[in-house]
């Protein structure tokens, strides 16, 4: 279930929501002021965001061949 990231164009805010379906995206309304004309923004993928110092073996753990 992927999560977005939004800006309202209005009130200027950054928001994020759960999109279930693609008809979801429709009814996306700013939590500030409620408006609807939104805009979707790239965001960069959640490993980047993880924190840390980018590597060791939490980072490296998922890579590799299994057995």
């Amino acid at each position: 279930m992927p999560i977005y990231e939004y800006t309202c164009k209005p009130c200027d805010r950054s928001f994020e929501e759960l999109i279930l379906r693609r008809s979801d995206e429709d009814e996306v309304r700013c939590p500030r002021c409620k408006g609807r004309k939104v805009e979707k923004r790239m965001s960069r993928p959640a490993a980047a965001r993880s924190g840390g110092d980018g590597g060791g073996a939490a980072a490296s753990a998922g890579c590799g061949p299994v057995g």
